[in-house]
């Protein structure tokens, strides 16, 4: 939802992916300290690798919405703002696995 000039709420576009190409909410690191008890800032702190799936392209396979997926952390993916939270854009290529949850 986005507020006008007007302050009358709008709802934001629905975003769907393209191909094979899946939209994913990744899931943020639990802790904030090492197990010594020392504090991690966010920058140094280890990206997490799963995440839960929000949207996914026609061509995408075997992975379905709201389904939790480890992907490999090591890639560039697109960044997304959705709804005023972080998203990710991957291709299904970069997904490894389905988590059961």
């Amino acid at each position: 939802m986005i507020k006008c000039n007007n302050l009358k709420l709008i709802k934001m576009a629905e975003i769907r992916p393209v191909g094979d190409r899946i939209l994913v909410k990744q899931h943020k690191p639990e802790t904030t300290y090492g197990n010594t008890g020392i504090y991690i800032p966010d920058s140094h702190k280890e990206k997490d690798d799963s995440g839960t799936v929000v949207a996914i392209g026609e061509d995408v396979k075997g992975i379905h919405e709201g389904e939790v997926v480890l992907f490999n952390q090591f890639i560039q993916p697109v960044k997304v703002n959705h709804m005023d939270e972080d998203h990710i854009l991957l291709r299904q290529q970069d997904i490894w696995a389905i988590r059961d949850v």
